[in-house]
């Protein structure tokens, strides 16, 4: 039986990037010049072309932007979720501020689709082991699904589980879906999206997949409007953001239009009734 792979897209402008506060100071975001439009579009064009459906966590901040750039993903059959309202990673938050963070993403875009949010993914992957109460309040919230937990070091945990599963919480449960990574006996490395889906071997990445499926288990896959675009205004940044931002971004088109051929994707809310099921 072929296993459908999840298919995820921050959708966030090429400003969004944690952690350079002293490079683009947080009141200035609203000044700058947007192009997560544009290169939205780019992938619903290219999902369209193939009939591929996929999951879209939608920044907050771009939706009260653009509304209309929302309705058309939704309209194009697309799954609408959240990645939070402003972009800040989880653990530099409190439990109050996230919230409230969420709280409005979650107003602002279901005002626009008039649809139930019911999926989440922190900035940054940043739901980790000094953040775990987030995941409280995600489910209190109502909320099915949670895509923030990398099993990787420094972002993450690499003893975080590499498969979907469900979490028991104090009050409820709730899905984590972590992103495919690639394992080592000493260390696990990015392969679902990122420099990592850019610059690593397509054979490693492909096989990582079918390691996986050939275990009924769906890999996630996730994308960035920026990554698609080759005119992303310049920034003076540290070198490992550079790398991590820009490493690669020529073959992020080609990579997904692989991935498109080799295997089959789905919505994260369609893969995970048939994990349930």
């Amino acid at each position: 039986m072929t296993v459908d792979n999840i298919l995820t897209v921050d959708v966030e402008d090429w400003f969004h990037i944690c952690g350079v506060e002293n490079h683009i100071p947080l009141t200035d975001l609203s000044h700058l010049e947007s192009r997560v439009t544009y290169n939205t579009l780019k992938i619903l064009d290219i999902l369209s072309r193939k009939g591929v459906k996929a999951t879209f966590f939608i920044l907050g901040f771009v939706a009260k932007r653009h509304p209309d750039l929302i309705k058309h993903i939704q309209n194009a059959g697309h799954e609408i979720a959240t990645h939070g309202y402003s972009h800040c990673q989880v653990y530099t938050m409190t439990p109050i501020t996230f919230r409230k963070d969420l709280k409005k993403s979650v107003e602002v875009i279901s005002h626009i689709t008039n649809c139930p949010i019911k999926g989440f993914r922190a900035p940054e992957w940043s739901i980790r082991d000094d953040s775990l109460w987030a995941l409280d309040i995600l489910q209190q919230e109502g909320f099915v699904y949670d895509s923030s937990m990398a099993p990787l070091h420094i972002i993450g945990n690499p003893k975080y589980k590499k498969t979907p599963h469900v979490l028991n919480l104090d009050q409820g449960q709730i899905w984590e879906v972590p992103p495919l990574v690639g394992t080592t006996p000493l260390v696990n490395f990015p392969l679902g999206g990122g420099w990592g889906l850019r610059t690593f071997p397509y054979s490693l990445i492909r096989n990582a997949i079918r390691k996986l499926n050939n275990q009924d288990h769906p890999a996630l896959v996730f994308l960035h409007p920026r990554e698609f675009d080759y005119n992303n205004p310049h920034l003076r940044l540290p070198l490992v953001k550079r790398f991590v931002l820009n490493a690669g971004l020529e073959s992020t088109e080609k990579r997904l239009a692989r991935l498109l051929n080799d295997f089959n994707f789905t919505t994260m809310s369609d893969a995970l009734t048939h994990q349930a099921s």
